[in-house]
């Protein structure tokens, strides 16, 4: 029997869907080919905002509407469409449409804008977006590799912030050990307890750099420099009676710096953590219509 259908369709390419060879030797199944339309269509994204340019491909199939019926793009005729399938002619074992497609350009241009008005009230490019720093996930970057390129933006801007914490408390640290011992220490334990002075001061140094620098957004800012240092310095050292006022001061000191770092360092942290989903629309001058074709596709009577 031929496959060939009773159509005029105003110099519209027609293209036939093959159906597996096993399924038509069924005998109790009927394999008939009804009227569907495919549209080949280039879509571009673009958001200022987002820095985002990005153009896809895409296949749009609907069932051929009965007479001055809109279109319902919203329904495949297709679900999975494959250009394996596609064939030029019809496929021996199915049977031809029994009815007649009529089509004009000006029906078809009508269908076409049915698409258009389709695809920019639905398709969307769905991006990430941190409203707090403003910024955009890339196309096809996950929510995981975007937070990762968050976080390491915050931790650039707020390395100057943290580094200044620290060049302050350093100063104040560095004038601690630039103050003289009391008149009252006898000379003998002078040199002993300046010694040992100086490692309180460079204990406490190294408990706030590791407070600000292995902080998982401080830790940009390590050196190695200072990690080398850390080992050495952070021995903790009982203060003798005459360095219990330098150790109060170290211990108020520590405290308050640290307090300041860590509000800093969490607020960042929660900064860097939002995360919000940010859908691109189309508009209909990215919606460009790379070819128009019937499409004969098989279904089961």
């Amino acid at each position: 029997m031929s496959g060939m259908s009773k159509a005029s369709t105003s110099g519209l390419a027609e293209l036939w869907l093959g159906v597996e060879e096993s399924l038509l030797r069924d005998a109790l199944v009927i394999w008939r080919y009804r009227p569907a339309l495919l549209f080949e269509c280039l879509l571009e994204f673009r958001d200022p905002r987002a820095e985002l340019v990005h153009s896809e491909d895409r296949r749009y199939t609907t069932w051929l509407p009965r007479d001055e019926a809109a279109a319902d793009w919203s329904v495949p005729a297709v679900d999975e469409f494959t250009p394996e399938r596609v064939r030029m002619a019809p496929q021996p074992g199915v049977h031809p449409y029994e009815g007649i497609v009529a089509l004009t350009e000006a029906r078809l241009e009508e269908i076409e804008n049915d698409l258009i008005a389709h695809l920019v009230r639905s398709e969307r490019l769905v991006l990430y977006y941190n409203p707090n720093l403003r910024l955009y996930s890339r196309w096809n970057e996950s929510r995981e590799e975007f937070l990762e390129r968050v976080v390491e933006e915050v931790r650039e801007r707020l390395h100057p912030t943290l580094k200044e914490l620290l060049r302050e408390f350093q100063l104040q640290l560095e004038q601690l050990r630039q103050k003289p011992l009391p008149r009252d220490v006898p000379e003998e334990l002078r040199a002993g307890l300046d010694v040992l002075r100086r490692r309180m001061i460079s204990r406490v140094e190294a408990q706030l750099q590791r407070t600000v620098l292995d902080h998982p957004l401080g830790t940009a800012l390590r050196s190695v420099e200072a990690e080398e240092d850390l080992s050495e310095a952070s021995t903790a050292v009982e203060a003798p009676e005459e360095l219990q006022p330098l150790a109060q001061e170290l211990e108020r000191l520590y405290e308050a710096a640290a307090a300041r770092a860590q509000t800093l360092l969490r607020e960042a942290l929660e900064h860097a953590r939002e995360c919000e989903p940010y859908a691109v629309a189309l508009h209909p001058n990215g919606i460009r219509i790379v070819r128009r074709a019937l499409l004969w596709v098989p279904v089961p009577e």
